[in-house]
C-alpha cells in the first residue's frame, strides 16, 4: 500500500512539472521540437525571436494604456468614446506588429498600405471625435494629437524621432487640462499625466525594438492577409498578455518544385537540355531562320538612308486610369451662431464683414476653418481660439485668458487692448500685432511646431515706424550641470 501511494505521489509530481514546462514553453512562444525539426537558427526560431516585440508591446498596453482607459470612463462620455477609439487604433497596430513578426517586408507600397489601412482608418475616426463644442475639448485634443504617434510604422530610419516631434502638440493640451483641474479634480490631472506617460513609453519601445523602422521577419512568408497572419486580438487593458498562437502550416505542395509557365518539359530539364539542343543544331542551325541584310540596307553605312528613316514617334494618349477619381470633400455651409457663452464662426470664405457685437468677459469665440475672412470683436472676451484658418484676419479688443492659434496659415491677428498670453501650435506665416498695453502687461507668446511667425510692436513715437520681429525657429541646447540650457540662435548680418 505504501508503494502504491508513492507511485501516486510520483505521478502527481510529474504532472506538476509537465504543467510548469508547458507554461514556460507558452511564454517563450516556442513550438514542440519534433524529430524533423529545423536547426536552431531556422525560420521557427526567428519567428519566436521576432514575436518578442509583440510581447513587449502587450506589456506596454497593459502597464501604461490601461490606466488611461480606466480613468476616461469616469471623466465623461466624450472622453470615454475617443479613448476607446484610440485603444482600438492601438489594437489594430498590434495586429500589424503580429503580421510583421511572421512576415517579410512587403515588396511594394500597395501591399503595405493594405496592411496599414485598419490602423489609419481608426486614427481618422479618433480625429473626427475632436468636438470643439465639448466642455472637455482640451481632453479630446490631447488624445487626437497623440494618435498621430501611431504613424511611426511608416518611417524607415528614425521612427522614434517622429513620435518625439508629435508629443509636444499633445502635451500642449495636456498642460491645459492639468492647469484647469489642478486642485479641483485630480482624476483629470492623473488622466493627462498617464496619457503623456504612455506616449513617452511608446517612444522608448520604438527605440528599443524598431530603431531603424518597423522590424519585419526576414525569413517570414508573404501571405499577409491569410487568417493565420493576424493573431488573436490584443488583451484587454489591465490583463496579462496571453501567448500568441503558433503560425499555420503551409498549404499542401508548398515546397514542391513547380515548372515555370510556358516552359517546355524535357527529360534532362533545366539549362543542360537547352545547351544540348543548341549544340545539336550546330553553328548554322541556330541562325538558319534569320534574314540576310545587305550593306546598302544598313543605316550605319548609308547616311541617306539614315536621314530618311527618321520617323516621328506617334503621340500616345495617356492611359486612362481604371480607378475612379476620389470624390471631393463636401463643402460645409458657413455658420455663425451663439451657444450659451460661446460663439462659433465656421466655414466662411471671403467674408470681410464678420463682427460680434454681444460679448462679455465670459464669452469664448471660436473661429474655425475660415478662408480669406475678417472677424472683428470690439469688446472684452474670455478666450479667442482660431483653428484651421488661412489668409484670414482677426481684430480683438482684449482677452482675459488667452488667444489660441492652431494649425493656421497666412493669418493676421491684432490685439488692440491686452491679453496675458498668445499660444500658437502648428502655424505658418502668422502676423501678430500687439498694442502698447500688451507690452506693459508683459504678454507671453508660446509657440510649438511653428514657422514664419512675426510679431509687430507699436511705434515708439508718431514719426517712427512699427517694429517687426521674427519669433526664433532655430535653437542651441547645451548641457550645464546635468541640465539642458536652450537659447535661440540669432543671425546678425554685416
Amino acid at each position: 500500500r505504501q508503494r502504491a501511494m508513492s507511485s501516486d505521489d510520483t505521478l502527481q509530481r510529474l504532472e506538476r512539472v509537465t504543467a510548469r514546462l508547458e507554461q514556460l514553453e507558452s511564454r517563450l512562444n516556442l513550438n514542440p521540437v519534433s524529430g524533423n525539426s529545423a536547426p536552431v537558427n531556422s525560420v521557427g526560431t526567428s519567428a519566436a525571436v521576432n514575436s518578442l516585440f509583440v510581447t513587449e508591446f502587450d506589456n506596454l498596453l497593459s502597464t501604461y494604456l490601461a490606466p488611461v482607459v480606466e480613468k476616461s470612463k469616469t471623466i465623461g462620455s466624450d472622453v470615454d468614446k475617443i479613448v476607446q477609439e484610440f485603444n482600438n487604433a492601438v489594437s489594430a497596430q498590434r495586429q500589424m506588429l503580429v503580421i510583421a513578426s511572421k512576415s517579410k517586408k512587403p515588396s511594394n507600397e500597395e501591399t503595405f498600405q493594405k496592411i496599414l489601412k485598419p490602423t489609419s482608418d481608426l486614427m481618422a475616426q479618433v480625429e473626427s471625435l475632436r468636438d470643439r463644442r465639448s466642455k472637455l475639448f482640451n481632453h479630446l485634443s490631447m488624445v487626437a494629437e497623440g494618435v498621430a504617434c501611431l504613424q511611426w510604422v511608416c518611417v524607415d530610419k528614425t521612427p522614434a524621432s517622429l513620435v518625439g516631434d508629435i508629443i509636444p502638440g499633445s502635451e500642449l493640451y495636456g498642460n491645459k487640462v492639468m492647469m484647469e483641474y489642478k486642485g479641483k479634480d485630480e482624476v483629470h490631472v492623473a488622466f493627462a499625466k498617464d496619457f503623456k506617460a504612455f506616449l513617452s513609453e511608446l517612444q522608448k519601445y520604438i527605440r528599443a525594438h524598431h530603431a531603424t523602422g518597423l522590424s519585419w521577419n526576414a525569413n517570414g512568408g508573404s501571405d499577409y492577409f491569410s487568417p493565420g497572419a493576424a493573431a488573436a486580438p490584443a488583451p484587454k487593458a489591465g490583463g496579462p498578455p496571453g501567448p500568441p498562437p503558433p503560425p499555420p502550416p503551409p498549404p499542401a505542395g508548398f515546397f514542391d518544385e513547380k515548372p515555370k509557365a510556358g516552359a517546355a518539359p524535357s527529360a534532362g530539364g533545366g539549362a543542360s537540355a537547352l545547351f544540348a539542343e543548341l549544340n545539336a543544331k550546330g553553328e548554322r542551325g541556330v541562325t538558319a531562320g534569320l534574314k540576310k541584310v545587305s550593306k546598302d540596307q544598313m543605316t550605319h553605312k548609308n547616311p541617306a538612308l539614315r536621314a530618311s528613316s527618321v520617323v516621328a514617334a506617334a503621340e500616345k494618349s495617356p492611359a486612362k486610369s481604371s480607378a475612379p477619381a476620389p470624390a471631393a470633400a463636401a463643402k460645409k455651409p458657413p455658420k455663425m451662431e451663439q451657444q450659451g457663452a460661446k460663439w462659433f464662426i465656421e466655414n466662411f470664405d471671403g467674408n470681410r464683414d464678420l463682427k460680434i457685437t454681444e460679448c462679455n468677459v465670459k464669452t469664448a469665440v471660436c473661429l474655425v476653418q475660415c478662408k480669406g475672412s475678417l472677424l472683428q470683436i470690439p469688446g472684452k472676451i474670455n478666450t479667442l481660439q482660431i483653428d484651421g484658418c488661412s489668409k484670414s484676419s482677426v481684430v480683438v479688443d482684449s482677452c482675459v485668458a488667452s488667444v489660441d492659434i492652431i494649425n493656421c496659415k497666412s493669418c493676421e491677428i491684432q490685439v488692440t487692448g491686452t491679453t496675458p498670453m498668445v499660444t500658437m501650435d502648428g502655424c505658418a506665416g502668422v502676423m501678430l500685432y500687439l498694442s502698447a498695453q500688451c507690452l506693459a502687461d508683459d504678454v507671453a507668446i508660446v509657440s510649438s511646431k511653428c514657422s514664419e511667425i512675426n510679431v509687430v510692436l507699436p511705434a515708439k513715437s508718431e514719426d517712427a515706424d512699427p517694429v517687426e520681429l521674427a519669433v526664433p525657429e532655430q535653437f542651441e541646447t547645451k548641457i550645464r550641470d546635468g541640465h539642458l540650457v536652450t537659447t535661440a540662435i540669432s543671425h546678425v548680418g554685416a
